[in-house]
């Protein structure tokens, strides 16, 4: 043991100790919390005003529609040609064309000098719709207070039952097990063809025959294989602080900007008669607004240690299982080239469960879904999605088996690795092949 853990500690300093280290454990976050705080802050922000002139065949229904804050709209009494005509010559951004049968078809046109952002052409839509049904409702002699006590928004709540008590259901969960289990995918793929580099390099400057005089080829493998997972773990460790730290400064610091008593007042799919009957029933509450109306009630929700030691477990689970693998391959092969025939088959179980994972959301309760998560191969992934998911009691004997399956996995699987590695290690010129791997083991 103390020889392995001189390997162990060789590989890890080695490793942790390089400037490509550093940098990845410091950039890696500030890109990830960049990436996040700006595709949050597009979603909130748009760059341009838009100047809209707004040709009414109906004229003038549409008068009376009103700006936004990134949208000015121009209602003309021209034709579509006149105001495209303009369009070309002039400061407007867009033309929004209302046809005649407008009450009935329900459908306008909107020309652009430049395409505009899904959020823009979804106000816009807000406010034609508001016109329409107003002008409906005079149509059918309805009043407009009567229609908003007739209108009402109707939502489901969703409760998981666990045989005692129901649970309330969330995507959010789901989406962070979906997370954990794309970040397990790419951390499994990565180091474990790290593991094989290192053993094809050691093999290749003939440095592995002076080691192995001292040491077994068992000790030198377990070394490596654990030197390496260590050094992922502490990158992420490192990954895991940084970007939770920035991503949380960043949201708060644009979330106090935009979240103020006149942005949500002003917000685009509010009428002014809307905004004052939230104003009279005291329901624009900002203490609630950030604490059950929001994504901040759903994270608490969420069993975090759960989540986290299952990916703990699953993460080495799945490193040293694919890893044993990758350096088995490594160990009898002379370069980088002679191992790819057998990294495909070797990783196609993993990347089934990542395309597999994305299906989860339509049916994670699947039988496929099920025996995925249970296959020591893609359970790493399958599995913490699962229980991210919500898994009923009744089923985590097959969370148990899960994990027991996968443990004996990797006994198996370092067994056999350590049997082709003693032996393929000190083989040169030679064309690996399955031939000679399953040989090798049973010698």
């Amino acid at each position: 043991m103390s020889k392995t853990w001189l390997i162990i500690k060789r590989e890890y300093l080695t490793r942790v100790r390089k400037k490509s280290f550093i940098i990845m454990s410091l950039l890696g976050p500030l890109l990830l919390a960049g990436v996040v705080i700006f595709s949050f802050w597009l979603n909130i922000e748009e760059s341009d005003n838009q100047k809209i002139i707004v040709v009414d065949d109906n004229y003038p229904m549409f008068q009376g529609i009103d700006d936004t804050k990134y949208i000015d709209f121009e209602v003309q009494n021209i034709s579509l040609d006149k105001a495209l005509a303009l369009l070309d010559v002039s400061d407007y951004t867009g033309v929004l064309y209302i046809p005649s049968n407008i009450l009935n078809g329900h459908i306008a046109q909107l020309h652009f000098k430049k395409t505009l952002s899904v959020n823009i052409q979804r106000a816009i839509e807000q406010k034609c719709q508001q016109i329409i049904e107003m002008e409906k409702l005079e149509d059918f002699n309805i009043r407009e207070s009567d229609y908003k006590r007739v209108k009402s928004p109707f939502y489901i709540q969703t409760l998981k039952f666990d045989g005692v008590n129901s649970t309330e259901s969330d995507v959010l969960p789901a989406m962070v097990g979906w997370v954990f289990g794309i970040i397990i995918f790419m951390a499994v793929y990565l180091y474990s063809v790290q593991v094989m580099r290192g053993v094809i390099e050691e093999k290749t400057n003939r440095i592995v025959e002076v080691i192995i005089s001292t040491v077994k080829p068992t000790q030198l493998l377990m070394g490596k294989i654990i030197g390496v997972g260590a050094v992922g773990l502490t990158q992420f460790v490192i990954w895991a602080f940084l970007s939770a730290t920035g991503i949380t400064i960043g949201q708060s610091v644009i979330m106090s900007q935009v979240y103020t008593t006149e942005n949500v007042l002003s917000a685009e799919n509010m009428t002014p008669a809307v905004q004052q009957q939230m104003l009279e029933e005291n329901k624009l509450n900002f203490s609630e607004f950030s604490k059950d109306d929001n994504i901040f009630n759903s994270i608490s929700r969420i069993n975090f240690p759960l989540m986290l030691g299952l990916f703990i477990f699953y993460f080495i689970g799945g490193y040293l299982l694919y890893a044993s693998m990758m350096a088995a391959v490594g160990s009898g092969a002379d370069n980088d080239t002679d191992t790819q025939q057998f990294i495909l088959p070797i990783t196609f179980p993993l990347m089934l469960a990542y395309i597999v994972s994305i299906s989860m959301f339509n049916n994670p309760e699947s039988d496929i879904i099920v025996w995925m998560s249970i296959i020591p191969f893609t359970s790493p992934i399958i599995m913490i999605m699962r229980v991210a998911f919500g898994i009923e009691s009744g089923d985590l004997w097959q969370v148990y088996l899960s994990m027991a399956l996968l443990v004996a996995t990797i006994a198996l699987m370092v067994w056999a690795s350590s049997k082709i590695y003693r032996i393929g290690i000190l083989m040169y010129g030679k064309k690996l092949n399955y031939r000679d791997l399953i040989k090798w083991i049973k010698l």
